[in-house]
């Protein structure tokens, strides 16, 4: 996506733009949501490539402390959710409830999401502000097996 194109899209998303294109990529609206949680958020992966190559940081959290990989398990984009992870998104933030991404993920039922997650080296034993891991809200057989099968292998 070239910067004019990427401008269009900051632009038609509500997004401040201002030049040079990288200056403010990471400024946020309402409920601290940057372009990059948006575009993960919609799971438009073109625009989340075109953000990291241009310096968004794939760590910053909004207001719920929910970051753009969150946002892309939301929206189940598991192309999205690979390029944040691949640009260093953190895999075990918690958000103001104490849930991750594998944590939603797995209460949910996004297998795939769930497989991702692990394969990338998301920590099981985290726990809700309610004492809740994914393991225990795993919400069908097919989350529940990977994550047995990921606790048994951190438990050996």
């Amino acid at each position: 996506m070239n910067d004019n194109r990427l401008k269009c899209w900051l632009v038609q998303a509500g997004f401040h733009v201002s030049d040079p294109l990288p200056t403010g990529i990471n400024r946020a609206l309402a409920n601290e949501t940057t372009p990059l949680m948006y575009a993960a958020r919609i799971g438009d992966i073109d625009a989340v490539k075109a953000l990291l190559a241009r310096g968004a940081d794939p760590a910053m959290l909004n207001a719920d402390r929910n970051g753009a990989l969150w946002f892309a398990c939301f929206t189940d984009s598991q192309a999205c959710a690979a390029a944040l992870i691949a640009a260093g998104a953190p895999l075990d933030s918690q958000n103001v409830n104490g849930a991750t991404a594998l944590i939603y993920c797995a209460s949910a039922g996004k297998t795939a999401m769930v497989q991702l997650l692990l394969e990338a080296g998301a920590d099981t034993g985290l726990m809700t502000l309610d004492d809740f891991t994914a393991l225990e809200l795993a919400s069908n057989p097919a989350c529940l097996r990977l994550l047995k099968a990921a606790r048994s292998t951190v438990d050996a």
